[in-house]
Parts: C-alpha cells; sequence; structure tokens
C-alpha cells in the first residue's frame, strides 16, 4: 500500500465515509419504514442481545455517551417499545427490557438489517468475507489498545 496523500487515502477516512454512508442509508430507512430513528434502533439491538439491560450498559456497548441513551431509551419507552422497571438490587438504576410490540419492531428491523448485509457482502470477492471479518476485529482491537494509551497518557479512564 502506497503513503496517504491525502486524508482521504487514509483507512480511518475510507472506514467513515463507509459507515457514515450506511447510517445515512440506515438512519433515512429505518425512520421511512418503521418510524425509529437510527439511534433508536441501536439501543432497540442492545436491549434485543442482552434481553435485560440498563442505560449504562448500552452506553458502553455503543461506546456512546449515556445522554444519548437515555434520550432513545425514553422515547421507546414513551412507545411502548421498551419496558423500564426498577433494579431490586440497586434501586438507583433501571432494567430495561423489550415489550412484544418492542420485539415485534427488533425482529423486522433486523430482517432489513440482514439484507443489506447480504447485499453488501455480494459486493466482495468469494472467500473473502471471513478474512474481511478477521481484519476487522484485529483493527478494532488496535483501535481499542490505541485508546488505552491515549487514556494513560492523559490520566484518563474509560469503561469497558
Amino acid at each position: 500500500m502506497q503513503e496517504p496523500k491525502s486524508a482521504a487515502d487514509l483507512l480511518t477516512y475510507r472506514l467513515l465515509r463507509l459507515s457514515n454512508s450506511l447510517g445515512l442509508y440506515s438512519s433515512r430507512r429505518y425512520r421511512r419504514d418503521f418510524d425509529v430513528t437510527l439511534p433508536e434502533w441501536r439501543v432497540l439491538s442492545v436491549i434485543a442481545a442482552q434481553e435485560t439491560t440498563t442505560a449504562r450498559d448500552i452506553s458502553l456497548t455503543l461506546a456512546t455517551d449515556k445522554g444519548w441513551v437515555s434520550l432513545s431509551v425514553d422515547r421507546l419507552v414513551s412507545r411502548g417499545f421498551v419496558k423500564r422497571s426498577p433494579d431490586k438490587l440497586d434501586l438507583r438504576r433501571s432494567l430495561l427490557t423489550l415489550t412484544a410490540e418492542g420485539r415485534r419492531l427488533h425482529d423486522t428491523i433486523m430482517a432489513n438489517a440482514r439484507r443489506r448485509q447480504k447485499r453488501l457482502l455480494g459486493a466482495l470477492a468469494p472467500g473473502t468475507i471471513d478474512q474481511l471479518i478477521a481484519s476487522l476485529e484485529r483493527l478494532q482491537a488496535e483501535a481499542d489498545r490505541m485508546l488505552d494509551e491515549l487514556d494513560v497518557e492523559s490520566g484518563e479512564t474509560r469503561s469497558k
């Protein structure tokens, strides 16, 4: 690979551009077809995967701001997709679960996401998908190490 000549040649730029393009597609599609924002979908998907969780745990899973998660949770609760109940072990926390309607919505959007993934992966040469996934996992691990090093240098800590 050649030395990058501009920001557009950097791997991070390319990955961010791809992520933004896919995020924009999902945002428009989920808003149009399901009246759900992309942040709401991301929160919904974490709750579905964990079955019962907290806003803090969702924030850690998505590596995003807890306030952003709380706003999405509030909207999902008000629309009847998520149920909030007190944590009996820690009354300061609320436990989040999907309602039956939330589960149906999740499953419908997930089917849409699987079709999108199949289409995207169909653009790759046969036999390269496993290599791509493994490469992305290695890049994520290295990015996490870089962030940890930065935290050590600056005296900050990030929750995982």
